[in-house]
């Protein structure tokens, strides 16, 4: 399944300027280094910038949501923590930004009469907002595992994880999946990692 979610990814990709350039790029022998490092520091801001607000937004539901999947994550050891980082960072990105992402907004292209054209702003945003949707209704099946499915908890997990994942597919647009990736974990880490340490004891 993965395998073809790469496939499809790649091969929509190509016809509007989405995918992993970087990985491309290198596959085809070609020398990335500028473009590695734009990735690598555009990757890293964003997801230390979005993993500071979503953790300062989790901090404060800790009183209303005591269980929050944040909070429980922080009984596990870090190395668990960081495998759960390199999830997000890795299968959530391929699944939600070079699969869906792509596919959406190539069926939007089409659908807007533009085919043969490169992706359109109004394509990709369609896209992109729906993907954010997608994610964070995705976060519910795990969260319903340590706390009941409220209202409260569904504007949650729609409002803080829609943030990122349109943060996310700004950046896959910009830069491509690595740079996605990379700010994906970068945030997950600040979340998951670093954020235990302020919790009250």
């Amino acid at each position: 399944m993965l395998a073809v979610m790469v496939f499809v990814g790649l091969k929509l990709g190509q016809k509007l300027g989405l995918g992993a350039p970087l990985l491309e790029g290198r596959l085809a022998g070609n020398s990335l280094t500028n473009q590695w490092r734009a990735s690598l520091k555009e990757g890293l801001i964003a997801g230390i910038g979005i993993g500071v607000v979503l953790l300062i937004a989790l901090l404060a539901l800790v009183p209303l949501l005591p269980n929050l999947p944040f909070v429980t994550a922080a009984k596990l050891a870090v190395w668990k923590r960081l495998l759960a980082c390199l999830y997000g960072g890795l299968y959530e990105e391929i699944l939600t930004r070079l699969f869906l992402v792509t596919l959406i907004a190539w069926l939007a292209n089409k659908a807007l009469r533009k085919p043969n054209a490169r992706l359109s702003p109004a394509a990709f945003w369609i896209s992109n907002l729906v993907v954010a949707i997608l994610f964070g209704l995705g976060h519910l099946p795990s969260a319903s595992l340590v706390m009941p499915i409220t209202p409260l908890v569904v504007a949650v997990a729609l409002s803080l994880n829609g943030i990122a994942a349109v943060v996310f597919g700004v950046l896959y647009r910009r830069r491509g999946l690595e740079a996605a990736m990379i700010a994906h974990f970068t945030a997950d880490f600040v979340i998951y990692v670093v954020g235990p340490a302020f919790l009250a004891t």
